[in-house]
Formats: C-alpha cells, sequence, structure tokens
C-alpha cells in the first residue's frame, strides 16, 4: 500500500494489532533475553551487561543523527504526492548521514576503550564489545524505520524484534552449557554479533530496492526542509530512550553496578506496561504524516486519541500486575532483586508509564506535524532537570530516588508535550483528546443503550 494512501480505521485497527502482537511478543522475548543473561552471568557481570547495554543504545539514539525519524517524517509526504523520485533519493541521503554518524561514533568509542579506568579490569574488551553492539543496534533501528516508512511493517520489525531476541536467548543458553558463569563481555559480544546477522538480509533488500529504484536529486527546498528538520529530530528521538539508559549509568555512577543492574532490570519490566503504545506507533507513524501534511488534521486526532485510550488501558492493567506480583517478575532475574524497595520502585515507574500511555503518541505526533523544535526544547529542559534531580534523590534515596526520577521526568514532559500540541496545532494526543472526540460519544451512546 502506497504510504501516501489514508487507510480506515479498521486498516489502523489491524495494523495496530499486528504491530501490538509483535511488541508483545518481542516484550516477552526482551524478558527472556535479561533472564538468559542473568542465569549466565553472575550478579557483577550482569551489572555491567547492563552498563554496557545502556551505553550502547545510548550511543546508537544519537549516532544515527535522527536519520531513521527523517525516513518516517519525509518518504510518506514525498510519496503520498506521487513523487518518487525524490522519496528514493531522500533514502540515499538518509543512509550516508546514517552511516556517517554511525562511523564517527564507533571510532569515538574505540578511542575511549584505550582510556584506562581502573575500577573495571576488563575495560577495553567490555568497550570494544559495546562498540560493535552501538553500531548493531542503531543500523538496525534505521533499517526499521525504512522499512516501516513504506508501510512494510512485518519486514521493518520483525528482524531485530523477534528475530535476534530468538537467536540471542539460543546463544546464551548453548554459552551457559558449555561455560557456566560467563562474562560481560562475551555476553555483549555475542549479542552484537548475532543482531548483525539477523538484520543483513534487512540491509541487502534496502541497499538493493534504493539503488535500483528510479531516484532525483531533492530541490534546494527539500534540501533546506531535510536539513532544518534533521536538527530537531536528532535531539528528540535521541532524548527520550537515552534518558533511561543515562539513569542506569547514573545509577552505576553512584551505587555500583549491581544496582545498576536491578534498576535497569526494574526499567526494562516497566516498559511492559507502555508496549501497547509503542506497538500502535509503528503503524500510526506514515498515517500521521501523510494525513498532517495532505491537510486531514481531524484524522489524525482521531487515530492519536484511539492509541491513546487503548495504551492507557493496557498500562493501568499492567500496573495491577506490578503491584501484586513484582516481585516474582523481579525475582525471576536474580532473588536479589526481588525486596520490598526494587518492588516500590517497580510500581513507581510504573506510574510514570501509567500517565506517560495516557498523554498518548505524544512525541510521534510533534515529531511528524513540524513541532519538532518545541519538541527538542521541551526535552532538554526537562530532561536536563531531570537527571540532575535523579542524581540528587538517587544519592539521597538509593534505587526509590532513581526511580522517582526516571517516573517524575517522564510524566513531566509528556504532559508538558501533550499541553503544547494542543495548544499549537488543536491536536490532542491524550485520553483526554479521545474523551471530547466522536469515538468517545459514539461509545458512550453504545453503553447507554441508545439506537
Amino acid at each position: 500500500m502506497s504510504p501516501g494512501k489514508r487507510q480506515s480505521i479498521g486498516t489502523l485497527a489491524r495494523n495496530g494489532a499486528a504491530a501490538g502482537i509483535i511488541k508483545l511478543v518481542s516484550a516477552g522475548l526482551t524478558f527472556l533475553l535479561f533472564v538468559a543473561a542473568a542465569m549466565v552471568t553472575d550478579e557483577r557481570q550482569f551489572g555491567l551487561f547492563s552498563i554496557a547495554y545502556a551505553s550502547a543504545s545510548l550511543v546508537s539514539f544519537f549516532s544515527l543523527i535522527g536519520q531513521h525519524a527523517a525516513v518516517m517524517r519525509f518518504w510518506p509526504q514525498y510519496a503520498g504526492s506521487g513523487d518518487l523520485a525524490s522519496a528514493n533519493g531522500l533514502m540515499v541521503r538518509a543512509i550516508l548521514v546514517a552511516a556517517a554518524g554511525l562511523v564517527a561514533a564507533s571510532l569515538l568509542m574505540l578511542a575511549a576503550a584505550f582510556l584506562p579506568f581502573a575500577t573495571v579490569p576488563e575495560w577495553r574488551e567490555l568497550s570494544l564489545a559495546t562498540t560493535v553492539l552501538a553500531l548493531a543496534l542503531g543500523w538496525s533501528e534505521f533499517t526499521s524505520c525504512a522499512f516501516r516508512a513504506k508501510n512494510a511493517l512485518f519486514s521493518g520489525l520483525l528482524p531485530r524484534d523477534i528475530f535476534w531476541r530468538v537467536a540471542t536467548i539460543a546463544g546464551f543458553a548453548a554459552a551457559g552449557l558449555f561455560s557456566p558463569g560467563i562474562s560481560a563481555v562475551a555476553v555483549t559480544s555475542l549479542a552484537a554479533g548475532l543482531l548483525l546477522v539477523c538484520v543483513l538480509p534487512q540491509t541487502i533488500v534496502l541497499l538493493r530496492d534504493t539503488l535500483y529504484a528510479p531516484r532525483g536529486a531533492l530541490s534546494e527546498a527539500q534540501k533546506i526542509e531535510f536539513k532544518a528538520v534533521t536538527v530537531g529530530l536528532w535531539g528528540v528521538t535521541a532524548l527520550p530512550p537515552a534518558l533511561g539508559q543515562a539513569s542506569t549509568l547514573l545509577v552505576a555512577a553512584i551505587l555500583g553496578p549491581e544496582a545498576a543492574g536491578a534498576i535497569f532490570v526494574a526499567d526494562r519490566v516497566m516498559r511492559l506496561a507502555v508496549l501497547a503504545l509503542n506497538g500502535l506507533n509503528q503503524a500510526l507513524a506514515p498515517q500521521i504524516s501523510s494525513a498532517f501534511h495532505g491537510h486531514d488534521r481531524p484524522h489524525v486526532q482521531r487515530i492519536a486519541g484511539l492509541a491513546a485510550i487503548s495504551g492507557f488501558g493496557i498500562a493501568l492493567a499492567m500496573l495491577a500486575v506490578f503491584v501484586l506480583f513484582g516481585k516474582s517478575i523481579l525475582a525471576v532475574f536474580d532473588p536479589a532483586y526481588a525486596s520490598d524497595t526494587m518492588h516500590a520502585a517497580l510500581i513507581i515507574l510504573g506510574l510514570g508509564a501509567l500517565v506517560g500511555t495516557a498523554c498518548g503518541p505524544t512525541e510521534l505526533v510533534m515529531q511528524l506535524t513540524g513541532l519538532q523544535r518545541e519538541l527538542f526544547r521541551t526535552l532538554v529542559v526537562v530532561n536536563t532537570l531531570g537527571l540532575g534531580a535523579t542524581a540528587g534523590l538517587t544519592v539521597v534515596l538509593g534505587p526509590i530516588g532513581a526511580a522517582i526520577g526516571i517516573a517524575g521526568t517522564m510524566m513531566v514532559w509528556c504532559v508538558t508535550g501533550a499541553t503544547i500540541t494542543r495548544r499549537r496545532i488543536g491536536i490532542d494526543p491524550s485520553i483526554l483528546g479521545f474523551l471530547a472526540g466522536q469515538d468517545a460519544t459514539a461509545l458512550r451512546t453504545l453503553l447507554r443503550g441508545r439506537p
């Protein structure tokens, strides 16, 4: 289907459900992946792996220079207007910029590997493995977005979300059988290598289709727009996910690798609460871009509101699960994590996710409707203050303080972003937007038994 063609709510619901199922399976596999890593390592090595994974993720977000979001923003816009030559030209430009960013980031990480770090004897080897993992995570994110921009949902999501996780779990299990007590270096290296293998077919297809497709050079106006939007997208796509990774590193610096591993696990479990909204976002992104730039704002409002109410409902259910079974879930990774402190931290993080999902796909709407600069400014201010607050709270309250800082930052920026979106473009992506819309009116009428 052409990315520019408006999809019906039914089609979007099916695509959203498919993406949601993929994300649900992916979340389950991610849970098992980290459980497998915890089982084949000791508490210290798992903490080091958590630091390596967080560091690689953080670097991968910035190294793409926003190109994964740029293709989601511009490909549907150009292809939707019938300008496939510009769309393909844009893809070539994005691939080159993303590749340059990944290479530059990798070189910087390689240089950092040779810095003295006395408290971590395996610093050099772990840094080298982390470099490869950062490169793999970054490129896999770009290829996923490139396929999703073309509405190739399954081709975009399956390699990393499903295939890599299955392969990595199997790899950890096999390695544990032959060598109990695996190091963080080995676990990180194995995960990185398997990810590169899993996205290789995706890479070949993307490069083949891009090189052989008819394409034209971007006009001067398109180049100017591309550069201007990319700067904003770079910041807004890197800062939100980087916050979670930076928080893990912050806890490690203040409390040590064992505490960092516990917060890392709690954060990953919390992400189950935002699973439904993230799954819907995979299907909504091209539609939001093409509908908004095609001057169909009511369609954007409707699908954003439906995403908000769906995501909020799942997040509320997951918070109840955290309250009732949180200790048991944390104990799967390590019995030491099943403490009252970490259970409270998980519930606090779940409350942050609940407020975040109530605000709906705020970040996505702002990225794709030209509000990336406003989003960037909001993220810089809120996240800078949030990291400072998280550091102070961690020093005073330990893991509980870290959870309060992370959850509070999430709440503040989501509410602020939804408010800005409503005021600037008249679209409310939160559940309030749904409750004020026609879908909520129809639902209330149905519940009252009216024809």
